[in-house]
């Protein structure tokens, strides 16, 4: 597993991306090797990923009568949503990239997108906690989400065009695969699991 100083050089990497500076490939491990170790990015977010949990269990119980179980199989089912919605997208950006003919951009997408994730995630933890700590600032965390979410995807296309190129029409595409199969994916899963008052 890579360790924080690594984790750390990823990261500027990603920032040079997003501030559209392509040297910041020269901070990142494309090689297969490091295809396959951006994927340790789903450990390093874990932490992060318990705070929403936590923050969603919260939720889910205030809309629910007294004596719901939210156990360990809750927390498991919300843990299979996450992963599902992070690794389905990029199933299916690798399906359709030797057909449509972006495939050498597909180790690039996938390292950057993969450690993109962490501070992604890290920055949507925060309003988690806030409503954690404080339960009566639902309209402060609110805000915060919204805007997390707003900086996450204005820097996941950043980096998906620094990825292609500059090229504008195969960053939005490439952007939505990632993007909305998830958000659908996400609710598609919740609504089944039995993740949502009701």
């Amino acid at each position: 597993m890579p360790q924080l100083e690594e984790v750390g050089i990823y990261l500027k990497g990603l920032w040079l991306l997003i501030l559209g500076k392509s040297e910041g490939f020269g901070w990142l491990d494309i090689s297969v090797s490091g295809v396959w170790r951006s994927f340790a990015a789903i450990l390093w977010c874990l932490p992060a990923m318990m705070v929403s949990w936590a923050s969603w269990r919260l939720a889910y119980l205030s809309d629910m009568p007294a004596g719901t179980p939210t156990g360990l199989a809750f927390i498991a089912k919300l843990m299979i949503v996450d992963l599902l919605s992070w690794i389905v997208p990029l199933l299916l950006v690798a399906a359709l990239s030797r057909p449509l003919g972006f495939d050498t951009l597909l180790a690039p997408l996938i390292v950057a997108t993969n450690w993109l994730s962490v501070p992604t995630y890290y920055a949507m933890a925060v309003p988690s906690a806030l409503r954690l700590l404080l339960p009566e600032a639902q309209g402060l965390s609110g805000l915060l989400s919204l805007l997390a979410l707003i900086g996450a995807l204005l820097a996941l296309f950043r980096v998906v065009r620094a990825v292609t190129g500059e090229q504008a029409l195969l960053s939005w595409a490439l952007s939505a695969l990632l993007v909305l199969p998830s958000l659908m994916l996400g609710d598609l899963l919740q609504r089944s699991l039995g993740l949502l008052p009701g």
